[in-house]
């Protein structure tokens, strides 16, 4: 459980708050497991404590889904502050993995696990 903390409200702040109230997105395409990565471009976070928490984060590649966890945030909220950044060109959106193994070389591995 978390402790109270009266400089930091933490879990007592409401996910819109982070938003400013909103919650549409300009970019519906943008999928949980989709990797975001912080650009080299200057960063004035505007007063946004998550959003420098969400650039320090993409130094290296992150999912949405992991940029929420760590906000402890709806995967709605962290969409809504990504989408921002994307936009401000802090983040680039790095589409996830599509390549998957071959069918028949999985149909050979399940067959040979089967004769074992």
């Amino acid at each position: 459980m978390t402790e109270w903390n009266d400089d930091e409200p933490g879990p007592l702040v409401r996910p819109y708050v982070h938003t400013g109230g909103r919650t549409d997105v300009t970019s519906d395409d943008l999928d949980v497991s989709a990797l975001l990565q912080a650009t080299p471009r200057d960063f004035a976070p505007e007063g946004s404590l998550s959003a420098t928490t969400v650039r320090e984060l993409c130094s290296k590649p992150v999912s949405l889904a992991e940029i929420a966890a760590v906000l402890e945030s709806p995967i709605s909220v962290a969409r809504v502050l990504v989408c921002d950044l994307v936009e401000r060109g802090v983040l680039r959106v790095t589409a996830p993995r599509t390549d998957r193994p071959d069918v028949s070389f999985m149909e050979r591995l399940r067959n040979d696990v089967r004769n074992l």
